[in-house]
This record gives structure tokens, sequence and C-alpha cells, in this order.
């Protein structure tokens, strides 16, 4: 009776185990489409969780009650081989393989283990207690890191998509998960005097990189409800200054950028509020159709490849009415 269980037992956690291994291995083939940057850096982020999770599951299947502890080696040793093969298996899917992904995998598995296990009464009794207490000091940083970029940008989403119809303030720290300088100089300055809208803080942009890129933001990407995006710029070193400003879709098939939309602006000195009106993105004699429901990035820069041109920025937002834009 006992063997029939046992084998009952060994082929359901084979089944078990199987199932695992291939719902693991098409989740590293699968790219969602349609979703921000920010939406696809929370599902990266979920590597170290979601190996985490998986490695608990592993030691539930495997786990010996008169020999708890070997149950999460066995765990840990099978979760990171098939964080190895799943990564792996990247290379021919849509996805690339990433050193980076690997190590935060281990580093979720080890954690969320580590500290399932100094909770096991089955463990802390096989383990002496200065071995209890390292697994602990191992196991909370570990099982933290793991879970903080996740929850962080998590929030960042949703504080993201609160704050629609306002796209960037430079007041809130959660809003660079989704806005940066890249290689150009971004800094974040209290508002000067006589600054409109009584702002806490703006930015300071200096081109620099290739096309002379200043700002990057990867905003909520449904805008359909709107007529234009606006923002409050000024120069700070000249009397005028064009400036180039880019919208980024996304292509409703596979995520990739689609419509892509260019023009210039002439900022002055003095702060003012400028637009790119939705109107103008589907004209009839282009080409080219821009999806307000799936757009990916908006772009500020210099009109060439240029460097060390300044230009002050605050407030980027969506606007019901264009009106209250100045005229270019």
């Amino acid at each position: 009776m006992k063997k029939t269980l046992s084998r009952t037992k060994r082929t359901w956690t084979t089944i078990a185990g199987l199932l695992l291994i291939i719902l693991v291995l098409l989740a590293h083939q699968v790219l969602p489409s349609q979703v921000s940057d920010l939406a696809h850096r929370i599902i990266r982020s979920l590597h170290g969780p979601g190996f985490g999770i998986v490695a608990l599951i592993i030691m539930m299947l495997v786990r010996d009650p008169e020999r708890p502890l070997v149950g999460y080696v066995k765990a840990a040793a099978f979760a990171i081989v098939l964080a190895g093969v799943a990564e792996a298996s990247q290379i021919l899917g849509p996805r690339n393989p990433q050193i980076s992904d690997f190590l935060t995998d281990v580093l979720g598995i080890l954690g969320f283990l580590g500290i399932v296990a100094v909770l096991d009464s089955g463990v802390r009794k096989s383990i002496s207690r200065p071995q209890t207490v390292l697994l602990a000091l191992f196991g909370i940083p570990a099982l933290v890191l793991t879970l903080m970029p996740t929850l962080w940008l998590s929030y960042a989403l949703v504080q993201r998509s609160q704050s629609v119809p306002q796209l960037l303030s430079f007041d809130e720290a959660w809003e660079q998960t989704y806005s940066s300088g890249k290689d150009a100089g971004l800094e974040i300055i209290p508002a000067p005097d006589g600054w409109p809208e009584g702002s806490g803080n703006i930015a300071r942009l200096h081109s620099a990189g290739r096309w002379g890129l200043m700002l990057h933001i990867r905003p909520d990407p449904d805008w359909s409800d709107y007529a234009a995006v606006s923002f409050l710029a000024a120069t700070s070193n000249e009397d005028s200054r064009r400036i180039a400003l880019g919208l980024w879709g996304i292509n409703p098939g596979d995520g990739t950028p689609q419509g892509r939309y260019y023009t210039r602006v002439k900022v002055v000195r003095a702060p003012a509020r400028y637009c790119i009106l939705f109107e103008v993105l589907n004209d009839p004699a282009s080409q080219r159709k821009f999806d307000l429901t799936q757009v990916y990035e908006l772009l500020v820069g210099a009109t060439k490849d240029q460097t060390g041109i300044e230009l002050l920025v605050d407030d980027f937002r969506l606007e019901k009415d264009p009106g209250v834009c100045t005229p270019r």
C-alpha cells in the first residue's frame, strides 16, 4: 500500500514538475505588445519574484518531512537550472537572454527559499541557531532586493495613471521611472521667480548625445480623449531657440514603434505654454497614421545634433482645450 502511494505521489510530482517547466518556458517566449515601457519594465522585474514562487512550488513538491532541509536544497538547485534553461530559450524567441535576469532569478530563488526555511520549524530543528541567524541575514536582504523593483515600478505605474492629464511635473521621485535625459544632463532645479503655475521644481535640459536629445518621456499611452499635449518652456541663455519635438506610437501588431511625428517649436526667454496639436497627427496627405491610444514616447531635443543647448521645461500635460497654447 505504501509503495503504491509512493509511486502515485512520484507520478503526480513529475506531472506537476513538467507542467511547471512548460509554463516557465512559455512565459519566457511571450513578449506582450501594446503596453507602455514602464509596464514592460514591471514584467521584467517579475524575474526574481516569479522564480522565487517557482522555487517554493518545487520545494512543496519534493519536501520530505523527515529531511526538510534536503527539499530546500533540491528546490534551489532545480529552480536555478530551470532559470538558466529558460533564459537560454529566449535565444530563439522574441526576447533576448540576459545574464542580469538570470542573476535576479537566482537572488529571488535564494531569497524566497531562505525566508521560508527560517520560518520552517523542521529546518530550524536540523540546523544550529547561528546557522538560522545567518540564513535570515542573507534571506531578508535578498527578498527585499527581489521585491523592491516590482513594488516601486508598480507604485509608479499607479501614480502615473492617476496623475493624468499631467504627464510630468519634475516634483515626484516616481516620475523618474518613465522619464530621463539619457546622455543629456537633466537637472532638477527650483522654479525661478516669475515662473508660472507655482511649480516646486522644473527641469533644466542640456542637449547631448545623438541628435541632441534632451528629454524622453514614456507616458500613460492612451491620449485619445485629448486634443493636445502641452508643456511650459523658456530659454535660459538666449532670446529664442527652436527645439524639436517628437511623438512615437506603438505598432498594434508587435509593440514596436509605429507612428512617428516630428515638429519644431520656437521657444523664447519668457516662460510660456507650447503644444503639439493632435489634429495634425493624422493629416490626410500623410501616409502615416498615429494611434492616440498607443502613445509610446515624447521626445524633446535640439533641432540639430548639437551639444550645449539649454532649455527650461516644466508641467507636461494633456489638454482638452488647445487654446491654452502659445502660437508657434
